[in-house]
């Protein structure tokens, strides 16, 4: 992109898109009114600089309006496609959702407290890795000792520590 180029963006678009993008585009999941108007001076660099490169010539009135109804309509500089299912195309879609980890999603009677999400995707057995990195140290400290130490603690293991 040229300098001035560069200028127009800066000094006639960002305004623009500034003034514009709380009114009319809908923040989708985690997004702000910020991160959409980084998002959308990105997109409206990418076009200028492809007009730029074809040499057409377009008012700034033209790039931010086109812009804005890429945000509107669920575009993002980073990515178009409807097959992300953290994309805000798919959302506004109502193709997926985003869901916090803390949200109800049933209830247990047992308890009489609502199940949430993240007991659901939990899991009860022991994690694998640090079952292996507690061997790893059970082996190092059964070696730094003799076998008759070893003979004690399999002994107190299999009976609990318990002699009658």
């Amino acid at each position: 992109m040229s300098p001035q180029a560069g200028i127009v963006l800066m000094e006639e678009i960002a305004p623009r898109l500034r003034s514009a993008i709380p009114q009319c585009v809908r923040a989708v999941g985690c997004e702000d009114g910020e991160e959409l108007y980084q998002d959308g001076l990105a997109m409206a660099a990418h076009m200028l600089d492809g007009l730029e490169k074809r040499g057409k010539q377009v008012t700034p009135g033209n790039v931010a309006y086109y812009t804005l109804l890429h945000l509107k309509s669920g575009r993002r500089s980073y990515s178009t496609g409807s097959s992300d299912v953290m994309g805000s195309r798919t959302q506004m879609a109502l193709h997926s959702v985003v869901l916090s980890l803390e949200t109800e999603v049933g209830w247990d009677g047992e308890i009489d407290e609502p199940v949430r999400l993240e007991e659901m995707l939990t899991c009860s057995d022991e994690d694998v890795a640090a079952a292996a990195g507690r061997n790893l140290d059970w082996e190092e400290f059964i070696s730094t000792h003799d076998p008759r130490y070893l003979c004690v603690i399999h002994d107190m293991a299999i009976c609990g520590g318990s002699h009658d």
